[in-house]
Protein backbone atom coordinates (compact mmCIF):
# COMPACT_ATOMS: atom_id res chain seq x y z
CA UNK A 1 0.00 0.00 0.00
CA UNK A 2 1.33 3.35 -1.14
CA UNK A 3 1.15 5.87 2.17
CA UNK A 4 0.24 9.41 0.81
CA UNK A 5 1.61 11.99 3.61
CA UNK A 6 -0.33 15.00 4.80
CA UNK A 7 1.07 17.71 6.13
CA UNK A 8 -0.38 21.46 7.72
CA UNK A 9 1.42 24.17 6.47
CA UNK A 10 1.55 26.26 8.95
CA UNK A 11 2.10 23.76 11.99
CA UNK A 12 5.86 23.60 13.51
CA UNK A 13 7.79 20.77 11.75
CA UNK A 14 7.07 17.45 13.63
CA UNK A 15 10.02 16.96 16.63
CA UNK A 16 11.15 13.39 15.08
CA UNK A 17 10.73 11.33 12.00
CA UNK A 18 7.36 11.22 11.81
CA UNK A 19 4.80 12.69 9.34
CA UNK A 20 1.62 14.63 10.71
CA UNK A 21 -0.92 12.56 8.88
CA UNK A 22 -1.27 9.60 6.48
CA UNK A 23 -3.73 8.30 4.35
CA UNK A 24 -4.57 4.60 4.33
CA UNK A 25 -7.44 3.95 1.76
CA UNK A 26 -10.10 6.03 2.86
CA UNK A 27 -8.58 6.49 6.61
CA UNK A 28 -6.68 9.41 7.98
CA UNK A 29 -4.27 8.46 10.62
CA UNK A 30 -3.39 12.16 12.17
CA UNK A 31 -0.17 12.29 14.97
CA UNK A 32 -0.58 12.98 18.13
CA UNK A 33 -0.74 16.87 18.35
CA UNK A 34 -0.13 18.68 21.87
CA UNK A 35 -0.71 22.20 23.31
CA UNK A 36 2.81 23.47 20.92
CA UNK A 37 1.95 27.12 19.46
CA UNK A 38 2.80 26.64 15.65
CA UNK A 39 4.47 30.31 15.48
CA UNK A 40 6.71 30.11 18.46
CA UNK A 41 7.25 26.31 18.69
CA UNK A 42 6.60 26.42 22.82
CA UNK A 43 4.12 25.46 24.43
CA UNK A 44 1.32 27.29 25.02
CA UNK A 45 0.60 28.50 28.60
CA UNK A 46 -2.67 28.40 30.79
CA UNK A 47 -2.46 24.88 31.92
CA UNK A 48 -4.59 22.08 30.21
CA UNK A 49 -7.33 23.78 29.69
CA UNK A 50 -5.40 26.05 26.63
CA UNK A 51 -2.86 22.80 25.72
CA UNK A 52 -6.04 20.88 24.88
CA UNK A 53 -7.46 23.98 23.01
CA UNK A 54 -4.07 24.16 21.27
CA UNK A 55 -4.00 20.39 20.80
CA UNK A 56 -7.43 20.39 18.90
CA UNK A 57 -6.64 23.61 16.56
CA UNK A 58 -3.44 21.61 15.35
CA UNK A 59 -5.49 18.53 14.40
CA UNK A 60 -7.54 20.61 13.19
CA UNK A 61 -4.90 21.93 10.38
CA UNK A 62 -3.87 18.26 9.68
CA UNK A 63 -7.87 17.38 9.01
CA UNK A 64 -8.19 20.42 6.92
CA UNK A 65 -4.69 19.66 4.84
CA UNK A 66 -6.33 16.35 4.24
CA UNK A 67 -9.81 17.80 3.24
CA UNK A 68 -11.26 16.93 6.02
CA UNK A 69 -12.92 18.26 9.33
CA UNK A 70 -14.01 17.06 13.20
CA UNK A 71 -17.04 15.34 11.83
CA UNK A 72 -14.90 13.39 9.70
CA UNK A 73 -13.13 11.88 13.32
CA UNK A 74 -13.69 8.12 13.94
CA UNK A 75 -11.19 7.35 17.15
CA UNK A 76 -9.58 9.54 19.05
CA UNK A 77 -6.58 9.01 21.77
CA UNK A 78 -5.90 11.22 24.45
CA UNK A 79 -2.85 10.93 26.66
CA UNK A 80 -2.72 12.78 29.55
CA UNK A 81 0.44 13.41 32.26
CA UNK A 82 -2.12 13.78 35.20
CA UNK A 83 -5.58 12.06 34.97
CA UNK A 84 -6.91 14.25 37.25
CA UNK A 85 -7.27 16.60 34.83
CA UNK A 86 -9.24 14.56 32.99
CA UNK A 87 -12.83 16.73 33.55
CA UNK A 88 -10.91 20.01 32.17
CA UNK A 89 -9.85 18.37 29.07
CA UNK A 90 -13.64 16.44 28.90
CA UNK A 91 -14.90 19.54 28.64
CA UNK A 92 -12.89 21.01 25.97
CA UNK A 93 -13.79 17.87 24.09
CA UNK A 94 -17.45 17.64 24.13
CA UNK A 95 -17.38 21.51 22.75
CA UNK A 96 -15.24 20.11 19.62
CA UNK A 97 -17.48 17.21 18.65
CA UNK A 98 -20.73 17.01 17.87
CA UNK A 99 -23.44 13.54 18.25
CA UNK A 100 -22.71 10.95 17.26
CA UNK A 101 -19.56 11.33 19.15
CA UNK A 102 -15.98 9.76 17.98
CA UNK A 103 -14.94 5.91 19.71
CA UNK A 104 -11.92 7.29 22.38
CA UNK A 105 -9.53 5.83 24.65
CA UNK A 106 -8.07 8.06 27.45
CA UNK A 107 -4.91 6.95 29.50
CA UNK A 108 -2.64 8.20 31.92
CA UNK A 109 1.24 8.51 31.19
CA UNK A 110 4.32 9.20 32.59
CA UNK A 111 5.64 12.09 30.76
CA UNK A 112 4.95 13.48 26.72
CA UNK A 113 7.38 15.39 24.20
CA UNK A 114 8.12 18.98 25.14
CA UNK A 115 6.78 18.78 28.98
CA UNK A 116 2.85 18.53 27.29
CA UNK A 117 0.32 18.02 29.66
CA UNK A 118 -1.87 16.03 27.33
CA UNK A 119 -1.74 14.70 23.24
CA UNK A 120 -4.60 13.72 21.28
CA UNK A 121 -3.98 11.87 18.00
CA UNK A 122 -6.72 10.55 15.56
CA UNK A 123 -8.46 8.93 12.95
CA UNK A 124 -10.49 9.97 10.70
CA UNK A 125 -12.49 8.59 7.29
CA UNK A 126 -13.28 10.42 4.32
CA UNK A 127 -16.77 9.87 3.24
Amino acid sequence: MTRKIVTAPDLTPPVGPFAQGVWAGDLLYASGQVGQDPVTGAMVTGGIEAETRQAFENLRRVLAAAGLGFEHVIKAHVFLVDISDFAAMNAIYGGVFAAPFPARTTVEVAKLALGARVEIDFVARRT
